[in-house]
């Protein structure tokens, strides 16, 4: 699951350090610039490790932030504690089988497996990101997915109101990044979006479904969960607060 994260969400630039996945992208969202130690060992001189982690982090004008993924990294989150580290973020993994449904009924509801240039401006604009750097970044990061992927929206009156994208990927298909405009929540658009996204996953041979929430996120939890969703593992960023630099998430 950690694996099929990182190849949903591309980030700028990737360096490797045996098992360790270093992610860096021009300080927009924690989730792209981060350390991602997928093969942990405890007997491995983590002290040195992070040092590592932390000069290639500012020399890209960076704060060094970890992901740690407690069933995977059994103690790193105390280690991180004790360099001054804290948590600045918990995300959620849910989880479910996929089984045939009826798709809601949307009027205006369709798919493309690669953003066109609408479908981008829909989700700067939904996302509310305004920096012109970020923007940038954001669209290229969306246009370097290079696994199985469909980009659905939700257009009213010419004007896109919804739209997420779906990544598959050894028989799961993720759900991201799904934003409704404010004015059209409360009526399905959101769910059929993750419909839309079940129904492509599966002709993919899918057999499950999964995606990330902020576990503050309640209201997003909850639409979730009544989805047939279910709360697998969590995970968290650490990051400290002195840093030179800042993540904007």
């Amino acid at each position: 699951m950690e694996e099929l994260l990182l190849n949903s969400v591309p980030a700028s630039k990737t360096v490797l350090l045996d098992g360790w996945v270093m992610r860096l992208n021009n300080n927009y969202t924690y989730r792209a610039n981060c350390v991602c130690p997928i093969r942990y060992a405890k007997e491995v001189k983590i002290d040195d490790r992070i040092k590592i982690c932390e000069k290639l982090f500012a020399d890209n004008k960076l704060p060094s932030v970890f992901k740690v993924t407690p069933a995977l990294q059994e103690g790193f989150d105390d280690i991180l504690l004790s360099h001054d580290y804290h948590n600045v973020k918990t995300v959620q993994v849910m989880y479910r089988k996929l089984e045939y449904e009826k798709s809601n009924s949307c009027a205006g509801l369709s798919c493309m497996h690669r953003p066109d240039r609408e479908w981008l401006n829909a989700s700067v604009r939904l996302s509310g990101i305004n920096l012109p750097e970020l923007i940038t970044v954001h669209c290229q990061n969306l246009k370097n997915i290079a696994i199985e992927s469909i980009f659905v929206k939700v257009t009213v009156n010419g004007k896109i109101i919804g739209c997420g994208y779906g990544t598959v990927e050894r028989g799961y298909v993720g759900i991201y990044d799904l934003h409704v405009d404010n004015d059209y929540r409360c009526r399905g658009i959101g769910s059929a979006i993750c419909k839309a996204v079940f129904s492509y996953g599966m002709t993919q041979n899918a057999k499950s479904a999964y995606l990330i929430v902020h576990s503050k996120n309640e209201n997003a939890i909850s639409l979730y969960s009544h989805m047939g969703f279910a709360a697998l593992y969590e995970y968290n960023f650490y990051c400290r607060d002195w840093s030179n630099y800042k993540i904007i998430d």
